[in-house]
């Protein structure tokens, strides 16, 4: 009793003591977090002039952009990564920021009925089969404003009439965001005047023309081992160049990758499995007598099972033209091709024409690649059979319902004939129907574009063919072989204690370093290993202040490697070190030395240009050169002796001028002005439209240029 009753008289120095521990525990929590309470800015994707973008909505305009994609392009959505998504957005938002700012700052806008008649004036639009007129064929604007007021009426009552109201007013957008840019480029275009002075001034300039002579010392004549070079000596060329050495924040990384692939026993296996599908003495198991082929084939292959017909001019992969001779029920040993281990059966054999003439009548509906959006998959699939039933009552009908009704324009105006073509031109389904029928044969067959109503018209030529049926077994690594692999990487990150006995280290073993420089923070992919966000991310220290020159890391590379990663150099936005950029200046140093070993060789030298060269050891030669073309002839780009030349008068000899690739004294033997034009308006209007052709392109990129930009997806993507 007398312990509680003590703790009683404490109480509040007790409440205190817990109350001081739980806030310095939720404080530790959101200040190590990176969700700080004083770190509004935690979820802040990037700002554009002060506008801030949030990660919530950058997520939600990524997921916009990416259902575009896979609706427009479904190929090109399969490929799309999450840093080509956010690379599309980021540059979606500052264009709209800082094209918006110019266009409320100049009162650029477009109207209602502006965007209308924009709308309807649009090829897509003119063109599209659901706003033709079924009588005339040609482009109906009442169809065109019932669909759009469908599009308005029916949004809210089912998912797929909402999803095209979303896409309409996507368009409707774009359209409206491009009408503002045009409008808005032509104004800028109109903006640009050249004065003829002007223009003559710079047909004049690019015009002229001169006759040299010049002694040439060109660095090569002296060797790398000829020059010494010192500290003092890479400290002056970089202080003089110190802009050419301005860089983002960025890393260098040396690594080791340990590919996870099958082993020379995983190989092994996988081959006598398929060995014993061609040696097993109970017929069940072996595919040489299988009965339902097919069934068998597909119960044992790691990928899909399509027996096709085959030509000796296109056997699959692996295959010679040996197996044009085997019997039917001929089993091929294990092959590799493609990353797979197979065996081939032949299951058939016949002929087939090496050409077919047809005609067909397509019927399409929505939800295709170019599908009909007047109609359904049932309303599509009912209008083939009744029209299926009228041609093979009457085949005189099939032109005329093919112009009527085909979705097909191309050969519908033809009455549906597609000419001849050769076996695999067509998509396969097609092809399998027209190339092993007779001719004569009437039929539906559907594909990827609707259903076809096709009729052989006409068959040529005869080729033998072999039926292919394949098992195929993917050659990939089992897990003690995955294991073996990581071990192996493990054990060589452990075994290197820093950037000096890496490389070492890994030689000993067999591995090769390799290395990958100037890895910025939102860069996705590596040189030799391929997208991998996870090392750059590690490299540059995002997310995690703990990184430093030297940490050894192993990651896994997708499933397909391990790599053992070393930081070896860390930059910070600004200026390279010089230590960081002392070996790439090397040879322009040796240069810079050279130049001077040259240039002393032409001091005491005097008289004419021959008589220079003469005392340097070389020869003067003749040319022409051209103020317009900064070609030295065979010495190539020399922009600084060219615009020494024009700076000349007529018999002057220059001082030594040190070039790209040398030391030159030039004598100016004769300068020939340009021509004098009878009109310059020509001239005028040809750089005029040059200047304006570039306003498109240039007028965003200043904008950008001077803009404020703070891109923080690095830490997010």
């Amino acid at each position: 009793m007398a312990t509680l009753e003590r703790i009683r008289q404490r109480s509040g120095l007790l409440i205190g003591i817990i109350g001081v521990a739980m806030l310095a525990f939720i404080l530790t929590d959101l200040l190590g977090s990176g969700n700080s309470m004083f770190r509004a800015d935690a979820n802040v994707v990037g700002k554009v002039n002060g506008r801030t973008i949030e990660s919530r909505e950058f997520a939600m305009r990524m997921d916009e952009r990416e259902q575009i994609i896979r609706q427009q392009n479904p190929q090109q959505a399969q490929f799309i990564t999450r840093k080509q998504l956010a690379d599309g957005v980021w540059n979606e938002i500052v264009r709209e920021e800082l094209m918006g700012e110019q266009y409320d700052d100049l009162g650029f806008m477009v109207s209602s009925r502006e965007l209308y008649e924009r709308l309807k004036a649009n090829p897509s639009i003119q063109g599209a089969p659901a706003f033709k007129d079924q009588v005339t064929g040609q482009f109906s604007e009442g169809m065109f404003q019932q669909y759009i007021t469908n599009l308005r009426d029916n949004k809210d009552i089912d998912a797929q009439a909402a999803e095209a109201y979303q896409q309409w007013v996507d368009f409707e957008k774009g359209q409206k965001e491009l009408a503002l840019q045009t409008k808005y480029n032509t104004a800028v275009e109109k903006g640009i005047y050249v004065p003829k002075p002007i223009a003559k001034s710079v047909y004049q300039s690019r015009s002229i023309s001169a006759n040299i002579k010049l002694a040439a010392l060109e660095y090569a004549s002296i060797t790398d081992e000829e020059v010494e070079v010192t500290d003092a000596d890479f400290k002056k060329y970089y202080n003089e160049n110190k802009e050419d050495f301005k860089a983002e924040k960025s890393a260098d990384i040396l690594y080791v990758n340990f590919p996870i692939e099958a082993s020379a026993s995983d190989r092994k296996e996988l081959q006598d499995e398929l060995n014993g599908y061609i040696s097993a003495t109970d017929s069940a198991e072996n595919f040489a007598f299988s009965k339902e082929d097919s069934l068998f084939a597909s119960s044992r292959s790691d990928s899909r099972v399509l027996p096709d017909y085959y030509r000796e001019a296109k056997l699959p992969t692996g295959l010679d033209t040996t197996i044009m001779e085997q019997p039917i029920g001929f089993v091929t040993k294990p092959y590799e091709a493609n990353g797979y281990y197979t065996i081939t059966k032949i299951t058939d054999k016949r002929n087939l024409p090496d050409s077919v003439e047809a005609r067909h009548i397509l019927i399409s509906f929505q939800g295709l690649q170019g599908g009909n959006e007047t109609r359904n998959q049932p309303q599509a699939k009912a209008l083939v059979d009744s029209l299926l039933e009228v041609v093979k009552g009457d085949t005189s009908k099939f032109s005329a319902i093919a112009k009527e009704l085909s979705d097909d324009p191309g050969s519908g105006a033809k009455g549906g004939n597609l000419g001849w073509f050769g076996d695999k031109q067509m998509v396969a389904s097609f092809s399998n129907f027209c190339f092993r029928n007779e001719t004569g044969e009437i039929a539906m067959v559907p594909s990827q574009f609707g259903y076809h109503i096709i009729e052989i018209l006409d068959q040529k030529g005869s080729t033998e063919a072999v039926k292919l049926l394949s098992i195929n077994r993917e050659i990939v690594p089992s897990e003690q072989t995955i294991d073996d692999i990581y071990s192996a990487a493990s054990s060589f990150a452990a075994s290197v204690t820093g950037a000096e006995d890496f490389t070492a280290n890994a030689e000993e073993k067999g591995y090769t370093p390799r290395p990958a420089t100037g890895l910025m923070p939102f860069d996705e992919s590596i040189p030799g290993l391929g997208n991998n966000r996870e090392i750059i991310r590690w490299a540059n220290g995002i997310n995690s202040d703990e990184t430093e020159v030297g940490d050894i890391q192993l990651f896994n590379n997708g499933n397909s490697s391990y790599v053992v990663v070393l930081l070896t150099d860390a930059m910070e936005q600004g200026y390279r070190s010089l230590d960081a950029v002392k070996e790439d200046i090397r040879p322009m140093v040796i240069n810079a030395k050279k130049g001077e070993m040259l240039m002393k060789k032409f001091e005491g030298a005097s008289g004419n240009i021959d008589a220079i060269a003469s005392a340097v050891g070389t020869t003067a030669a003749s040319q022409a050169v051209n103020f317009g073309a900064p070609s030295l002839g065979r010495f190539g780009n020399e922009p600084k002796v060219i615009g020494a030349i024009f700076g000349m008068n007529e018999g002057e000899t220059s001082e030594p001028i040190k070039g790209n690739r040398g030391v030159f004294v030039v004598e100016l033997t004769s300068k020939t002005p340009a021509a004098e034009l009878p009109d310059y308006s020509q001239e005028q209007k040809q750089q005029q439209q040059a200047t304006r052709g570039r306003v498109q392109g240039q007028v965003f990129l200043s904008l950008k240029e001077n803009a404020k930009l703070d891109d923080r997806r690095a830490k997010f993507y």
